[in-house]
Formats: structure tokens, sequence, C-alpha cells
């Protein structure tokens, strides 16, 4: 039988069939094996006709509204008992209800009194008789939902369930009492918070008293106990069923949570596995890093010693090439640990502002010094309209770059490597630069490409191999570009060369034309002239002098010609300083000398430019009346910071500049002999070959040392003697440097005094440095440490 609608949505139809029509009433009726079922009807009080006394089967074969004006006087209802008896039925209309192609039952509208209906009131009653069949195809369709769901909610292996406030069940599924194993009895003869594991218990029943009280889902995680003891973990919505805003009822779907929580469990302890392997690892490295660093030292330190002792020729070849392979053992090292940390993400990087040209510059000279013994020619192509402040991670794009052009150097033999750099694409917010590593090398075939990036990989393999190396720097390079954002790839034919290139997006300065140096120093309009004679230089400095800070400047030749301009404009427009290097017609001491000599420019800011290499003479330049000086090549902030000087050449006559010779290290401070002779050093080194090495520096340099083989008897040793000056290993037995530091702080500060004490260990990995600080120490060497490392560190004692 055709399942009926909801019965307001017939009632609804039949009493505007009533309306309508003027009749006093209206029903659908439905025909069945029986009679006639009365699902809806107006104005008249009847559910059931037998067979005899129905109305719908009479007009079974009509296509249309039938309309009886008189029943009495019509063969299908002449005789019909409610025609002939009461109530006396006169007048009849109907409309076949046919559903999915079967009649099954009608629409009618009767009365006592003979009647016809208009036109438009039967147009009324065709199309109500339709909405009583969509009526019923709606009820058919969900009709099928409910038999869907029905199964649904029986065949579901999730816990379907209704909860009462009281925490009882209400109402579950199959699956509920199949899962759990008990029955549907001992569910619902107590709350649910009985079946739920003991330590869950007070979270369920927190959870469904707020669910009842605010009449809002939750969602919640629980535990239930089965019969035969096995814990089943379940995730759920509890859904509150809502009668006048009064929660009446909790709906939940339970789902099986087991097998996820077990493999969370699972992954959390890989997870501790994996931290503790990293752990491992890390100091694994330290250990290697010391283990191996800590016989570096010896070994370079001795040949250094040995190269300053009397040789003949064969000798000092030999010496310097022990020298370059223990150089060489030891960049193996550093970068081995490089990638290791790379890999734990254990080196931070930050953004910082820096100059891009002074960056590259340097390390194309470094690469230039590697180069020498070859015939190669290494070279910086740079776009000069990048700008000259770019802000990045300038130690991560140094490491790339070094890595790619000693790459390149390693496998040509002859020809040339060039650097180029240029901006590759511009948007609102980024500019991306591209880098290019250019060879004339043996370049690489297409198969071979797959390997360059790839950890300790090879082009060349095998025992017969030319070219040594790790196979990590490319991979390296790859690691960090990836880091930045970039991208980077070769073009390459074997036997013309290679072309390695990255690109990286740099964001774009919203204060580009500021210096990197802050200051509220304002240089613009000041009037400067330049002397410069590299080209490449000299467009460097005149783009910061011009475009960063808005400076006039007069570009000319030679020292004659900037004496001249100096002169003819002493009076009006006055030039305020000359940047100048060593120019070929005036020394540069003779010029500083020639424009004091003279009243009218007497005044004049003098900033000399230092060659590669060249030693800086302060005393001369000072006595000549230079004010500041830089060193090649120089960057933004050196300029800036000497000309700032120059500027206030009362207070400040003279500068020492940020950047040092390309090819030469930091220089010491001057530290006299008799300052040397007013300090003790005490040495704290457990590595006898070490502190054999570190006491025979210590002598050439001319301080008084002695030596101790661990920190216990450092700290005797301190408390016992007068000690300006600690060399301190962090590694040693019986008390490590660590500990004995803050130790002999704790004397220090009994005394009211504190030494100076120096780190000078082999733990070379990112974070030793800032843990050599933090334990109280004042400085930090790492093995193995240069002569002139160890000379520096001790001149900064009496900084």
């Amino acid at each position: 039988m055709t399942p009926a609608p909801m019965p307001q949505q017939l009632d609804a139809i039949v009493a505007e069939a009533a309306r309508v029509t003027g009749a006093p009433v209206a029903f659908v009726s439905l025909v069945d094996s029986e009679g006639e079922e009365i699902k809806a009807s107006r104005g008249w009080n009847v559910t059931t006709l037998p067979a005899a006394c129905g109305f719908a089967r009479k007009i079974a074969g009509a296509s249309d509204v039938v309309i009886i004006p008189d029943a009495t006087l019509d063969l299908r209802f002449s005789a019909h008992p409610l025609v002939i008896g009461q109530p006396n039925i006169r007048f009849f209309s109907g409309v076949p209800l046919v559903d999915e192609g079967q009649f099954v039952g009608a629409l009618c509208v009767v009365d006592r009194t003979p009647r016809t209906l208009a036109t438009d009131q039967v147009a009324a009653l065709r199309l109500l008789a339709r909405q009583v069949v969509r009526e019923f195809e709606v009820a058919r369709r969900m009709g099928e939902l409910e038999e869907r769901f029905r199964e649904f909610f029986e065949q579901t292996d999730d816990l379907v369930m209704s909860i009462s406030n009281t925490g009882h069940l209400v109402h579950s599924n199959e699956t509920v009492f199949n899962t759990l194993g008990f029955s549907r009895e001992e569910l619902s003869a107590d709350s649910l918070e009985r079946f739920i594991d003991e330590e869950q218990r007070h979270d369920f029943r927190t959870t469904l008293a707020n669910v009842f009280e605010s009449a809002e889902p939750r969602v919640m995680e629980t535990v239930f106990v089965t019969s035969s003891g096995r814990r089943l973990a379940v995730e759920g919505s509890l859904r509150p069923r809502v009668v006048g805003g009064v929660a009446m009822m909790v709906r939940v779907i339970f789902r099986d949570i087991t097998e996820r929580k077990q493999f969370e469990a699972d992954l959390g302890n890989a997870r501790d596995a994996a931290l503790d392997a990293a752990r491992v690892k890390t100091q694994f490295l330290t250990n290697v890093s010391h283990e191996v660093r800590t016989p570096m030292n010896g070994i370079i330190g001795m040949l250094d010693l040995l190269a300053a002792t009397p040789m003949n020729e064969e000798q000092r070849d030999y010496a310097a090439q022990a020298k370059q392979s223990a150089d060489h053992l030891l960049a193996i090292v550093n970068n081995i640990l490089y990638v290791s940390n790379v890999e734990a993400g254990g080196l931070g990087s930050s953004n910082v502002d820096f100059d891009l040209y002074r960056l590259l510059y340097r390390v194309t000279e470094v690469i230039r010094i590697g180069a020498l013994g070859k015939d190669v020619e290494v070279s910086l192509e740079y776009n000069q309209s990048l700008p000259a402040i770019l802000r990045g991670q300038q130690s991560r794009l140094r490491q790339i770059i070094t890595n790619l052009m000693d790459n390149a150097i390693k496998f040509t033999e002859s020809g040339r490597v060039v650097l180029r750099v240029a901006q590759q694409t511009e948007t609102e917010t980024h500019r991306v630069i591209r880098f290019e590593v250019c060879d004339t090398g043996a370049g690489i075939s297409p198969e071979n490409r797959l390997l360059l990036f790839e950890k300790f990989s090879q082009v060349e393999s095998g025992s017969t191999r030319r070219h040594q190396g790790t196979g990590l720097g490319l991979a390296t390079a790859r690691h960090l570009v990836e880091m930045l954002g970039g991208l980077i790839d070769v073009d390459s034919t074997p036997g013309e060369g290679s072309t390695f290139w990255f690109t990286i997006p740099f964001p774009k300065q919203a204060h580009g034309r500021n210096p990197i140096a802050s200051s509220d120093l304002d240089f613009k309009g000041k009037r400067v002239i330049l002397v410069d004679h590299l080209p490449t230089s000299r467009k460097t400095l005149l783009h910061y002098l011009s475009n960063s800070w808005e400076m006039r400047v007069d570009v000319v030749e030679n020292g004659a010609a900037a004496l001249a301009m100096l002169r003819r404009n002493a009076e009006l427009d006055r030039v305020q300083a000359v940047i100048y290097d060593q120019m070929r017609d005036l020394d540069h001491l003779a010029f500083a000398r020639e424009v004091r000599a003279d009243s009218g420019i007497a005044s004049t800011s003098l900033v000399h430019i230092l060659g590669i290499g060249a030693p800086a003479n302060r005393e001369a330049m000072r006595k000549a009346g230079i004010n500041a000086f830089i060193a090649r090549p120089a960057g933004q902030s050196d300029l800036f910071d000497a000309l700032a000087v120059a500027f206030a050449q009362d207070a400040i006559p003279l500068a020492r500049p940020a950047a040092q010779p390309l090819d030469s290290r930091p220089k010491p401070a001057l530290v006299t002999a008799d300052m040397k002779k007013r300090v003790r050093v005490l040495l704290a080194e457990d590595n006898f070959l070490n502190a054999k090495l570190t006491m025979q520096q210590l002598q050439k340099l001319g301080y008084d040392a002695d030596s101790v083989p661990n920190g216990k008897e450092a700290v005797d040793a301190i408390a016992n003697g007068a000690y300006s000056i600690v060399l301190m290993d962090c590694q040693m037995p019986i008390m490590d440097g660590y500990q004995a530091t803050l130790e002999i702080r704790r004397i220090d500060n009994q005394r009211g005094d504190r030494r100076r004490i120096i780190a000078m260990t082999a733990n070379a990995l990112p974070g030793d440095r800032e843990k050599c600080l933090a334990a109280g120490m004042d400085d930090y060497l790492s093995k193995p440490t240069k002569h002139e490392e160890l000379e520096s560190a001790l001149a900064r004692c009496f900084g």
C-alpha cells in the first residue's frame, strides 16, 4: 500500500478542497483489500469505509475530475448505501489519485444538495489532487530513508546510544550489546558510568552534565570496559535533543578509536626514541668534534711552530704540504659536523641587514686565494642596479656560495670561475636574485646530474677518482637554498663546463635608502670628492654616497685635481670631505699634508681607502691629518662609520675600520713587553701534546705561563697563585672546564677581583661558544688554535 503522508499535510489539502468547492465534506480515501481508508477528512469523522460504501473505487477508471451533480441519477451511485440512506448524499466529485502508474484512491468532495462545479473549482481540485500524489512521493522517500537509517543504525560498527540526564541508556543499536557483551537489561538497569573505566568516569559524568546544562553539543573521549575486561577507547559527539530550550535526552554515536590510540601511543614512543637518538647523535658529534680536533690542534700547531724554525727548501716544502693536508682534513671534519647539524635543525640563522656586494667580494677573494697554483681566473660580475643593502640570512648565503665556488675550483684545471649576480624578478614585496657560478671545467653528463645534490655522492666514484672530497658541499648548498625558499640546479655540457645557479627571494626594505649603521647623522646634501682608481669600487662607493645618502659627489682622477677643486670651492659651496685611495700622483700621506697646510681647506675631512692587504699605519695617518680610513672592499656600514668619525673629528680623531683586509686576520691590539710581564697565564689542558704546543706558543709570544692537567688543579693554582689570565680546556678529567670556571668565579667574588678566562676547546658545534660564555668564561677559542688567534685573544685581555 502506498505510504500516507504526515496527517497535517493531507488535512491542509482536504480543508482547501472543501473551501474552493464550497462542499461541507472533503476527504482523501485510499483503497485496500477490505475497503477504503480515510487518511484525512474535513466535515466528516470517518476513518474507514467498507467496500460497499466506498467512493474511490467508483471512479477507478477515470482519468480526470469526475462530477456527479445528483448521485441518485448516476448508475455508479444510485444504489450506494450512503446515497439511498443517511446521510443522503446527492452531489459527488472526485479526482483519481495515481501513484507510480497505479490507482491508489481519490480526493473526494460530497454534499447533500445536488449541484455542480465551476471551471476554476475543477482546476483547483485537479491541482490539489496532484499535491496529494506529491505528498505520497515524499512519504515514500522518507520511508525509504527511514528504512536505510534503521538498517545503518542496526548494522553500523559504531555504538549508537540515547542517554537520559541520569546517565541511563534509553535506546541503542544492537552493536552496543554485541560489542560491550552486556544484555539490554544489564545496560539499562544502571547508569552507563558503571561500564566506563574508573579513571574516565569523572570526565564522562562532568561532560554529560555540561551537555544537559548548556543544551550544546560536546565532543568527548572515554573508555568502556567490556564484559570480558577489554578496554575499548571511543570518541563521539554528545548532541542534546532540545524541547522548549531544555535538553531532554542526549544522542551520541561512539566510534572505536582503540587502534588509533595505540597508533598515537606508538608514534609518541617513536618520537621519544627519535629525540633520544638525536640527543645521542648530538653527544656523539660533540665527542667526535672534540676527539678529532684535539689531535688536529697538535698537528697544525706543531706544523706552525716547525715552519718558524730554520729549514732547507725541501723540508719547508714537506712542512707546507703537511700543513695543507691538515687544513684540508679539518675542513672535511667541519663540513661533516655542519651537515649533521643542518639535518638536526641545530643551525639557527636570523635575518639581518647586510651588504651583498661586500659579502660576495670577500667570498670571491678567499676563493681566489684557494685557486693559487691553478691556471684559473676567479672573478665577480655584480649587477650594480641591485640594492646596496639586503635583508636575509647572510651566513647561510655565504655558505652556499662558498660551497659552489669551492666545487667549481676543484673541477676546473684551467680557464675561469665566475660568480654572476643579478635580479631575476620583482614583486611588490620581494625581489628574486639569481646567483650563478660558471666554470670551464670538465662538465657533467645528464645521467650524473641526478647524483649531484645528494649527500656523500660523487660524480667520480671508486678508487680511481682524481678529485677528493666527502660529497657534502653541493648537498649542503641545496639544503640551505631550500631552507631559504629558493631553487637550485645546474646547466652543464660535458667538456665545456658547468653553471650552478640558485635563486633566493629577499624581502624589500621599507627603509631601503637607509644605511646599516643607525645614527642620527644626516649626510644629505653634504658635498664630497671621491678619488678611486678601481672602477668597480668607485661605482659602489658612488652608489652609497649618492643614492643611499643623497650626498653631492664630485669624482676626480687624482690628487692634483682634488686639491684644485678644494681650493676653487673654498669660499662658496665648500667641499666637506675627500674620500681617496692611493693616488698615482700623490702619496696618501702627502695629500693629507697638502690639505692641512692650506688654511683655506685645512678643515676638510679626509677618509683614506686602504688597498687590499695594505697595512694600516695609524700613527702616520694621524700625524698627516687623516681623520678615518676604510679597507677594501668597503661596505656601506664601514663607509658610514668612517664618514661619521670624519665629520666628528673633534670627538674621535681616527676610526678603526670595521672591515679588515681580506687576506689577513684581525690585528691584535698593541701589547707591549712590559704589559706582558705584568701578567701570568695559567693553562689548564689535559692533552700533553696540546699543552706542550700552547706553552711553546705562549713562550714565543713573551708570556710567563704555567700548565696544569685538569680543572681541579687549575682551581687550586688560582687559589694559591696570582694568575691574571686562564686558558681553559673544557673537557678534562677530575673536574671539567665549566665546573672549574664556576669555582674560579666563586674565588673571584670572595676576593673582589675578576681574572680573564679564555675557553680553549675542541668543542666547535653551534652553541658551544654560548655555553662557555654562560659558564662565566670571557672569550672562546676553537681548536685547532692558530698562533695569531691565540695572540689576538690574549691581546683582548688588555682592551
